[in-house]
């Protein structure tokens, strides 16, 4: 695509950039559809930089310059805002540019995801800092640990704190934050931080992408993406996609459909609405992965075979589909300093299940297996908040956010257990002959859990100098919850709750830019969390109590083409329950301190790099000799990441549209539970891709292939205990094909 060259108020321009608009585009972008896509980039593009073109040229007027060039910026291949990772939902209620934030965040966008070919978060997480891969139940939701901690609910959706028994669709995702250490305005959370889900929102500038994946292990995978203007004050998005996909484990078929539409008004005076829908169907098994064998001394190795291998039986499985509803609110209020907004989300959820756990290996080398499951498992979410944001002067500029926040969840569920099984072994486990005696369980219960969480929140941004930002946050929380326990197949009812508890978290935090690129910032944050009434027992344990000390610096280079973040942390944590083969372990405590360094940018036009590196010292503190001391499970001492891809972007170029990437990730040794009896080792990842942009008149053809774990590592993800292992997936080849019009 040739540039367009244009003048606008004495300023010499070049416009060829595919950009999203958003209002006050809308009008000029609505404008442009009616006379086709070209006419609506074109609108888009001057919309955007009207106001800079004229402002520049009355400045041109004035001081008698020549007129000013602005570097051309080319289409044709991946625009460079689709790398943008300086946005964020949650962290910062005043502010979502993670340069303003005094506390670390790190932010993958959408764009990443495909040039990696990521079907599963979880391949994302092993490229931030500090942050590694956790079992995951058998590998059926998403489950990660930040600086040493394990998250507990803490995967967020657009903000809104969620309990999923389901994995996240890539499709819906526009951009994957990870806030590291507690958020007090926030409220109850993991210390060491929290992950969140910025979903597509719709756009003023038309877009159509569909795409379709495949890969050498059998994925089968499709999605559609469409978004654009239906009037001046109305746009849309809808999202889908499905999947019909094969694994390298055996018996191992995923499916899932996905719908996402979404619809959003904007009005004269700045008032905006926006409502969106999902549906997710999911299917696939339970899969606990290896399993670990004595081997004296306390100590256990964990089997060695085929990656392929599973212990559990072919008629494991877990569907689930979830309707989600959400509601989002913005009204300018007298002045356009000050803004009302709320939010209202919902989900429900049914979850059904059925998988083999193996209980134990006899002297003889026999394997005791049992079936178990859970039947009719419902879910459901409601959250609300209102919020007011504004400024005003009170000797000091100040920024603030105050509202108040209310979040309800009940889960009900069937779990039932089958007899004992003997048979097969370690290296030969038969699973094919394990039969399903569901139908006649040795326990079978009725469980439901209720909690219940609200209260008002408070955060400030006090300008103390031009160069140095104060930053406050509080919130009064009142927490209550409740488990209720039934057996089915007997008498007795088990009864367990909490009264409403109340808990204060606060924050402050200090920015302070020392230079026009330079800033340095220091934090202070605490939380809490109730007791989990989800480790099986209705016991009531203390509330889990946290806080972070955190100082750091964050520097522009080359022009703000590169953003380094390098941080220290002390993290401290207490009354830590466990849960070890699903028994639940008041371990006492935990204590984590370490370092962090992230680069990301685009250095050279076409280029981006994104590389981090991390360092833990994390040990549990537990009057339990056999742990003190200890290093959490799953968690490494350090772990490193490096992605570089570049793009020709020159229409002169004979390789214009041409792109390729290739990454490295590292992760260090770990252990496969508190007592330190087995270990996960380390292991380095090479992944690598390139593709291809074809243009057909405005339309644009991407071809993709790749290769994942291109040295054949074998290796190991995660454990969740000794029977429980998650095996790493073997070398991968992939390929893609997408068409944008």
């Amino acid at each position: 695509m040739q540039p367009v060259p244009c003048a606008l108020g004495g300023v010499e321009m070049t416009l060829s950039v595919i950009g999203r608009g958003r209002p006050p585009e809308a009008v000029s972008a609505w404008i442009g559809v009616k006379s086709g896509v070209s006419h609506a980039v074109l609108l888009g593009a001057m919309a955007l930089a009207g106001p800079v073109a004229l402002a520049g040229g009355a400045a041109a007027q004035t001081d008698g310059k020549e007129p000013v060039v602005l570097d051309t910026l080319m289409v044709g291949g991946t625009p460079q805002a689709r790398y943008d990772s300086r946005k964020t939902d949650v962290g910062g209620r005043l502010s979502d540019d993670i340069t303003e934030i005094p506390r670390t965040i790190d932010v993958v966008p959408e764009q990443l995801l495909q040039d990696q070919h990521a079907r599963e978060m979880e391949e994302v997480y092993r490229y931030f800092p500090n942050v590694v891969n956790n079992d995951g139940y058998g590998g059926t939701r998403e489950d990660y640990i930040i600086r040493g901690f394990r998250r507990r609910d803490d995967v967020y959706r657009n903000g809104v704190r969620l309990k999923s028994n389901s994995r996240i669709d890539p499709s819906t995702i526009e951009s994957i934050q990870i806030i590291k250490g507690p958020v007090s305005d926030i409220g109850q959370m993991t210390p060491g931080g929290l992950v969140n889900i910025t979903t597509k929102k719709p756009s003023w500038t038309p877009r159509n992408h569909l795409e379709v994946n495949v890969d050498s292990h059998g994925e089968r995978q499709t999605m559609f993406d469409s978004t654009g203007p239906l009037s001046e004050n109305f746009a849309y998005r809808i999202v889908g996609s499905a999947e019909s996909s094969n694994s390298f484990r055996d018996d191992t078929l995923i499916q899932r459909q996905f719908f996402a539409p979404t619809l959003s008004w904007v009005g004269s005076s700045g008032a905006s609405v926006t409502v969106g829908y999902e549906y997710s169907k999911d299917k696939r098994p339970l899969d606990r992965g290896f399993i670990t064998f004595p081997v004296g001394r306390g100590l256990r190795d964990v089997a060695d075979v085929s990656r392929s291998t599973r212990y559990d039986a072919n008629f494991s499985k877990r569907d689930s589909i979830y309707h989600q509803g959400e509601v989002d609110v913005a009204v300018p209020l007298h002045s356009d300093k000050w803004t009302l907004e709320a939010k209202l989300f919902y989900n429900h959820e049914r979850t059904d299940e059925i998988h083999t756990e193996v209980r134990n290996i006899q002297s003889n080398g026999l394997l005791v297996r049992r079936v178990e499951g859970n039947d009719d498992r419902m879910l459901d979410t409601f959250f609300g908040r209102v919020q007011t944001k504004g400024q005003f002067e009170a000797l000091l500029p100040v920024k603030i956010a105050t509202g108040i926040e209310y979040r309800t969840q009940k889960e009900s569920w069937i779990n039932y257990i089958g007899a004992d099984q003997v048979g097969g072994t370690v290296s030969n486990p038969a699973s094919w002959r394990l039969p399903d005696n569901s139908a006649r369980p040795t326990a079978r219960t009725a469980r439901r859990v209720e909690q219940t969480d609200f209260g008002p929140f408070i955060q400030a941004d006090i300008s103390l100098l031009p160069t140095v930002t104060l930053t406050l946050g509080a919130r009064y929380e009142f927490s209550k919850g409740s488990a209720r326990v039934e057996n089915l197949l007997g008498r007795g009812t088990t009864v367990g709750s909490y009264p409403v508890d109340r808990h204060l978290t606060k924050t402050a935090g200090l920015m302070w830019k020392a230079l026009e690129d330079v800033s340095f910032f220091a934090n202070y944050a605490d939380t809490f969390q109730p007791h989990n009434f989800y480790n099986g027992d209705t016991q009531v344990f203390p509330a889990e109590k946290g806080r972070q000390y955190e100082v750091g610096s964050k520097v522009n280079l080359m022009g703000e083409r590169l953003f380094m973040t390098a941080s220290l942390f002390d993290i401290k944590q207490s009354n830590v329950v466990e849960t070890v083969n699903g028994v639940a372990v008041l371990t006492g405590g935990q204590k984590s301190r370490g370092a962090e360094l992230s680069v990301v940018g685009n250095p050279a036009e076409g280029w981006n790099v994104r590389a981090a590196l991390g360092y833990v010292d994390a040990e549990l503190e537990s009057a339990d000799r056999s742990i003190n001391g200890n290093r959490p499970t799953n968690v490494p001492t350090h772990n490193a990441s490096l992605w570089s891809s570049y793009e020709f972007k020159d229409p002169a170029s004979p390789l214009v549209g041409l792109g390729f990437g290739a990454g490295v990730t590292l992760v260090g040794n770990r252990f496969g539970d508190a007592q330190h009896s087995f270990e996960l080792g380390s292991y380095t990842l090479v992944d690598a891709g390139a593709w291809y942009y074809i243009p057909v008149g405005e339309k644009k053809i991407r071809l993709d292939l790749g290769v994942k774990n291109l040295t054949d590592k074998s290796y190991l993800t995660a454990s969740g205990g000794t029977y429980r292992v998650s095996v790493g997936t073997p070398r991968t080849v992939y390929g893609g094909i997408s068409l944008d019009f």
